[in-house]
C-alpha cells in the first residue's frame, strides 16, 4: 500500500509537508503542492480518511439527502456541489430517503456514523419528524428549495415567486385570460409553495379571479403531468395557457397536447420551470424558466464550508434570481 512517506520521496519533500498539502493546515509555496499532487496522482496514494478523521475530527465528507434522484434538475445541482467540493478537498455522500420516515432516519444515521461535516438536504417535503432529526444534528446543515425561520439551518433556493409572476404576466401580454397551472407540493415551508403565490398576484393584478379548477397537484412526474393537462383540457373551459412547476411535468403535457391533436403554441401555450437540458429538444422547444443549477449548487457546498469555520453565525437564507427563456412552446392566444 502507498504511504505518505512514498509520496515525500517522490516529490522530495518532506511527509509533513505532504500531510500540510492535503490537509490545507499550512501555507505550501505553489510549486511544492504541485510535486506533491503529481506524485499523488502519480503513486495513487489514497488518504485514509477514518485515520485522518480520528487525528483531526474532520473527515472533509459533506452529506446530500435528497427524495428525488430522477429529476434532471437536481442532478446539476449535485454536479455543482460535488465540482466545487472537490476542488476543496472535500468527498460528497449522497442518500436516496424517498418520502419513507424510516428511510430518513436511516440516512441520517449512516451519514453521521460516517462523521459528515456538513450536510445538504433537497426535499419537496420536510415531515415533522425529519424536522426533529434535523434539530439533533450538531453539523452543519443547508435545505435546497425549503426555508422554514424557526429552523435553524441555512437555506438557499431560487427566487420562486417573482418566476411564476413573471411566467404568468407573460402569457398575459400574450392575450391569454384562462391560464392553468400544473403545480405540486402543499407546504407552505417548501419554496415551490411560493409558484403558486406568484401566479395568482399575477392574474390578480390582471382583474382575474384564480380558479381553482385551473390548478392541479401533482408529485412532479412527468406522467402526472400527462394526466393534469388531458384534466384541464377536459374542462368545459380549458386554459389557452399552462405554467408547471417544472420541466418534467411540461414534458407530460407537450405529450398530452399531442395526443389530444392541439397545436402548440397556436392552441395552447405550456411554460416549465427549470430549463433542463432537455428543454431545448422538445418538438416545440420548451419556454421554460431558467435556475443556475450548478450555481445554486457551488453556492450551496461554499456555504456549508463557510459555516463549519465559522458555526457561530446566524443561519442565512439565500435566494437566487431566475429568468424567463422564450422559446417555441409560448405564443399569443388566439
Amino acid at each position: 500500500m502507498v504511504t505518505i512517506k512514498d509520496v515525500a520521496r517522490l516529490a522530495n519533500v518532506s511527509a509533513a509537508t505532504v500531510s500540510h498539502v492535503i490537509n490545507k493546515t499550512r501555507k505550501v509555496n505553489p510549486e511544492t503542492i504541485a510535486r506533491v499532487e503529481a506524485a499523488i496522482s502519480s503513486l495513487g496514494y489514497r488518504l485514509n480518511s477514518q485515520a485522518r478523521s480520528l487525528k483531526t475530527g474532520s473527515s472533509l465528507l459533506i452529506g446530500v439527502i435528497t427524495f428525488a434522484t430522477y429529476d434532471p434538475f437536481f442532478s446539476e445541482v449535485l454536479a455543482g456541489i460535488e465540482r466545487t467540493a472537490y476542488a476543496a478537498g472535500y468527498g460528497v455522500m449522497l442518500r436516496h430517503a424517498e418520502f419513507n420516515l424510516q428511510a430518513q432516519i436511516d440516512s441520517i444515521n449512516l451519514l453521521m456514523g460516517n462523521n459528515i461535516d456538513g450536510l445538504i438536504v433537497n426535499s419537496t417535503t420536510i415531515t415533522p419528524e425529519f424536522y426533529e432529526l434535523i434539530k439533533q444534528i450538531d453539523r452543519p446543515c443547508l435545505f435546497l428549495e425549503f426555508y422554514d425561520p424557526a429552523l435553524p439551518v441555512d437555506s438557499l433556493e431560487s427566487n420562486n415567486f417573482a418566476a411564476a409572476y413573471q411566467s404568468t404576466l407573460h402569457l398575459l401580454k400574450q392575450g391569454h385570460r384562462r391560464i392553468g397551472c400544473i403545480g405540486g407540493c402543499a407546504y407552505e415551508q417548501v419554496s415551490v409553495s411560493q409558484r403558486r403565490k406568484g401566479y395568482e398576484k399575477a392574474l390578480r393584478d390582471a382583474g382575474i379571479y384564480p380558479r381553482d379548477d385551473y390548478f392541479v397537484m401533482t408529485k412532479y412526474q412527468t406522467a402526472e403531468g400527462y394526466a393534469a393537462f388531458t384534466g384541464l383540457r377536459a374542462l368545459p373551459e380549458p386554459p389557452t395557457a399552462v405554467i408547471t412547476y417544472s420541466d418534467l411535468l411540461a414534458l407530460g403535457a407537450l405529450r398530452a397536447a399531442a395526443d389530444l391533436g392541439l397545436n402548440v403554441p397556436a392552441d395552447v401555450s405550456i411554460i416549465g420551470f427549470d430549463d433542463i437540458e432537455l428543454a431545448s429538444y422538445t418538438v416545440p422547444r420548451l419556454s421554460t424558466v431558467a435556475q443556475d443549477k450548478k450555481l445554486m449548487g457551488e453556492m450551496a457546498f461554499k456555504q456549508i464550508q463557510r459555516r463549519i469555520a465559522r458555526p457561530d453565525l446566524a443561519p442565512e437564507h439565500i435566494v437566487l434570481p431566475t429568468r424567463l427563456v422564450l422559446r417555441e412552446s409560448s405564443g399569443p392566444a388566439k
